[in-house]
C-alpha cells in the first residue's frame, strides 16, 4: 500500500498511529540505508577502477607481445644473417687450405679450387682437409693439365767435361783464372782445401 494512502486514512482516522507505524517499518524494511548505499557505490567504483586498470595492464601487455614477437622476428633475422656469414667464413677456410694444400703440385691453385668437389672435403680442426688426397688424385687422372710436371729442383751441371775429382796441389797451381773459378763453383769445398794447402 502507498505510504500517502495509509497518511490519508490515518488523518481521516480510519486506521490508528500504530498501522501506520507498521507500515512505515515494513516499507524501510527493503531499503538499504543510504551509508550502506554509498559503501557499496564507492566499492562500485574502485572496482570499476581496478577492472580499468587491469584492461590498460591487458593492452600493455598484448602491446609487449606484439613487441616481443618482434624482437623475435629481429632475432631470427639476425640468426640467419649470422648463420650465412658462418657459412662463407667456413667456405672461405676451406678454400684456402685447399689452396695452401695444393699450391706446391698444380699449375694454378685456384683452377684446381674450381674443379674439385668441394661437398666431399671437410675442414678439420687442425687447418688439415679431410678427403682432399683422393679428391687431388681424381682430379689428377681427369685433367691432369692442372698439375705442373715433377721437374728437378736444383742446379743444372754445365757441358763440357767434368772436373776430375781428385786434383793434386800440382795440377791446382797449373790451372789459370778460368779453370780455378769453375772449381770454385763447381766444388767449394775441394777449391778451400787447395787454396790452403799454398
Amino acid at each position: 500500500m502507498d505510504l500517502y494512502a495509509l497518511l490519508g486514512q490515518f488523518k481521516d482516522g480510519e486506521i490508528d498511529k500504530q498501522k501506520v507505524l507498521d507500515a512505515i517499518d515494513e516499507s524501510k524494511s527493503g531499503m538499504v540505508p543510504r551509508s550502506r548505499l554509498n559503501d557499496k557505490n564507492a566499492e562500485i567504483e574502485e572496482l570499476k577502477a581496478e577492472l580499468s586498470n587491469r584492461d590498460e595492464q591487458i593492452a600493455q601487455l598484448q602491446d609487449s607481445v606484439k613487441d616481443d614477437s618482434e624482437l623475435q622476428k629481429e632475432l631470427d633475422e639476425l640468426k640467419n644473417k649470422n648463420a650465412e656469414w658462418q657459412d662463407k667464413y667456413n667456405q672461405s677456410q676451406l678454400n684456402n687450405a685447399v689452396k695452401l694444400a695444393v699450391a706446391k703440385d698444380a699449375n694454378d691453385a685456384d683452377d684446381i679450387l674450381a674443379f674439385i668437389n668441394k661437398d666431399e672435403l671437410e675442414l678439420q680442426e687442425d687447418g688439415t682437409v679431410k678427403g682432399l688426397d683422393k679428391a687431388v688424385e681424381t682430379l689428377k687422372e681427369s685433367k691432369p693439365y692442372l698439375f705442373a710436371e715433377t721437374k728437378a729442383v736444383g742446379r743444372k751441371p754445365e757441358d763440357g767435361n767434368p772436373m776430375p775429382t781428385g786434383i793434386t796441389p800440382e795440377q791446382f797451381e797449373s790451372m789459370n783464372v778460368a779453370e780455378r773459378t769453375e772449381l770454385y763453383m763447381n766444388d767449394r769445398e775441394t777449391y778451400d782445401k787447395l787454396v790452403n794447402q799454398n
